[in-house]
């Protein structure tokens, strides 16, 4: 059975959420740069479980209908560490960018220096037998992404701008978004749950260079330079909504809908070659993900949940968009959308110590072809294989702990130039694994 907490006191806790949330750096690596799960037990299921929640914070993050599964009052309090390991390589061939050069062939690797990074959860849920209505309040980073490559003279792509190089230089990347939300859910029936939530979100956004902005020739040497860009915020706002129905067999079903999240744009105090002072602008939005899940509750202490999400990048501001304009600026990261898959089961080896497994796989949004403008955000992992447990610790503590490793994956494209498109004998290869610790307690107020 569900382990959304009972209890039997009212809650509190929105200032503190927005406190904890404000200290939270962003996650890296997901399903694209989705978070694919919060808490101990939805890492331990790999992203499962909206159907069948087994804690408040699953159902705050993916169903607002289930919320109604809990009575009482009941504080979620999770972190999570993610430990991302990076690398990038790159070959130009002898003489592939013409009279630039380079003389010899050049081909090196480099690792990101980015994590290991803390993303601390809170969620609050209040509900009542005598009532149909049930609230909630959740605080949590939902996506991110970063890279720290240092200089390499050794790997093209990181050597210095033109003209004492053909690449980034050093290169940092870091993204970050922070979400609230308030919820509300409604009993419709014995068997039939509503839930809503407005979402209001803060991101922020550093990379240096910063090549979504034209480069500029301030000192007239004839080599124009992109910029570097220092990190800048934007706030973005959304809405979630979810169904939840539980059969009389203990089949649970569930589906919902996560809108866009609509942001303004990143506006960078910037500066040119010169050091003259010069203004970014960037708009980068959060995608729509559309949700369905399947759960079972079943005899000994047996759980399972399916879930299978759409993330529509392509129809979203900073990802649908891909190359360069103009002015030689690059347009966005030409995600593709995807479909993910999460499985998970749990049993029970005493009442108060169930333990859990989850597996999820996720399509790529990053295509090969777009590997070089996607080298500040690779998000590229597929797979990923978690597991994890909780102990009842006494009538009000629930302890929660999982593991979860996102399985190596690689993307490989060529080097693009701006009027020249791909340019051959070149190539960029980003390889990416993550490690998850997570701990959680859960406490009935």
């Amino acid at each position: 059975m569900s382990l959304l907490s009972q209890s039997r006191a009212p809650g509190f806790v929105a200032a503190l959420g927005f406190v904890l949330l404000l200290l939270a750096p962003g996650a890296r690596a997901q399903s694209g740069h989705v978070l694919n799960g919060i808490g101990a037990a939805g890492q331990g299921w790999a992203g499962a479980g909206m159907a069948n929640p087994q804690d408040g914070l699953t159902a705050l993050h993916w169903n607002p209908g289930a919320l109604t599964h809990t009575t009482g009052s009941t504080l979620y309090l999770s972190m999570q560490v993610l430990d991302p390991s990076g690398s990038v390589a790159s070959t130009v061939n002898q003489g592939a960018f013409g009279p630039f050069g380079p003389p010899v062939t050049l081909s090196g690797s480099t690792d990101s220096h980015a994590g290991p990074f803390p993303i601390p959860a809170l969620g609050y849920i209040h509900a009542s037998e005598d009532s149909p209505w049930a609230f909630g309040f959740s605080a949590f980073g939902v996506g991110g992404f970063g890279v720290d490559y240092d200089l390499d003279p050794n790997n093209p792509i990181l050597t210095p701008q033109p003209p004492n190089g053909f690449g980034f230089g050093q290169l940092v990347s870091e993204f970050a978004l922070l979400q609230v939300s308030p919820t509300v859910a409604y009993r419709l029936s014995d068997r039939v749950s509503i839930g809503f939530a407005p979402t209001f979100n803060y991101a922020t956004l550093k990379v240096g260079p910063f090549p979504a902005a034209g480069p500029d020739d301030a000192n007239g040497d004839g080599f124009p330079t992109y910029p570097r860009a220092p990190k800048a915020g934007a706030v973005g706002f959304g809405a979630q909504a979810g169904i939840q129905y539980d059969a009389p067999s203990g089949l649970r079903l569930a589906a919902s809908i996560k809108t866009p999240q609509w942001f303004n744009d990143f506006s960078f105090d910037a500066a040119d070659e010169v050091g003259n002072p010069r203004t970014l602008t960037f708009r980068l939005d959060y995608p729509m993900i559309l949700s369905a899940g399947l759960g079972y509750t079943g005899p000994s202490g047996f759980d399972a949940a399916l879930d299978v999400r759409y993330i529509d990048f392509a129809n979203t501001k900073g990802f649908d968009e891909v190359g360069f304009d103009q002015t030689g600026a690059v347009r966005g990261f030409g995600w593709k959308s995807i479909v993910v898959v999460a499985v998970g089961l749990q049993y029970k080896l005493t009442e108060r110590l169930p333990v859990r497994i989850g597996y999820s796989y996720n399509e790529n949004p990053v295509k090969d072809e777009v590997a070089f403008f996607n080298t500040a955000a690779p998000a590229i992992i597929q797979q990923r294989l978690g597991g994890g447990f909780s102990y009842v610790a006494g009538d009000r503590v629930t302890l929660e702990a999982a593991l979860q490793y996102g399985f190596n994956n690689s993307i490989e494209g060529p080097w693009e130039m701006p009027g020249f498109g791909p340019v051959p004998g070149t190539s960029v290869k980003h390889e990416l694994a993550t490690f998850i610790a997570v701990l959680g307690v859960n406490v009935r107020l």
